[in-house]
């Protein structure tokens, strides 16, 4: 990795197996096995995002993280999509297969405090 390109880390979160998600339901911890994606789908996600590039942290609950360099985001989600905080990237750059299995890619956006905070 150069200097001048550096890495990122978003956050990939699945469907869950067998019944749709409904913009952003409220995840508890009696409620995170049922909302959990099936294992086709992390393996399909997984798969495709390490062969364009990525790290892929295990699955924690109904989400995953991919890591790389600034430039790797930006070849597979496109330069603009990568402006603004919190951050959701379109899925429409993904194949169907990846697609239609993830909910978002998503940015946290940055604490208000601490360095670098004016």
């Amino acid at each position: 990795m150069r200097d001048d390109d550096p890495e990122l880390t978003a956050e990939v979160v699945l469907r869950p197996a067998g019944r749709p998600m409904s913009g952003w339901e409220q995840i508890t911890a009696e409620t995170v096995a049922a909302m959990r994606p099936d294992e086709a789908a992390v393996s399909a996600v997984r798969d495709y995002f390490q062969a364009e590039g990525f790290t892929v942290s295990p699955l924690r609950g109904i989400s995953s993280t991919i890591t790389g360099p600034r430039a790797a985001f930006e070849r597979q989600f496109g330069a603009t999509a990568l402006t603004g905080e919190p951050l959701e990237l379109p899925l429409d750059q993904l194949p169907r297969q990846v697609s239609e299995v993830v909910q978002a890619i998503t940015f946290s956006a940055r604490p208000d405090y601490g360095p670098g905070h004016p």
